[in-house]
């Protein structure tokens, strides 16, 4: 039997399969200010219901002059963690 499915434990963290999503860069926060959406909930989101073990969100900037593009998320600013946890 395959173990794809099977949970794996790595230290204290138990994941419920295999599957994972691996980091995209969308560029696509709403605003050029780094604040992650909507969009991110849904596409970010769709894929953790879909029943992916582990879902890996894209790059995020630790400085404004770290990002790829103006729609890139970031984490730089206070004002850009609490959509995160949504």
């Amino acid at each position: 039997m395959t173990k794809l499915f099977s949970s794996i434990k790595i230290r204290n963290l138990e994941i419920k399969n295999r599957l994972w999503v691996s980091p995209m860069c969308m560029y696509s926060c709403e605003g050029q200010d780094g604040i992650v959406g909507q969009w991110h909930l849904v596409h970010l989101g769709s894929r953790a219901m879909g029943g992916a073990g582990m879902v890996i969100a894209e790059a995020s900037a630790v400085s404004p002059e770290g990002r790829i593009s103006p729609w890139c998320p970031g984490l730089y600013d206070d004002n850009q963690i609490a959509p995160w946890k949504v």
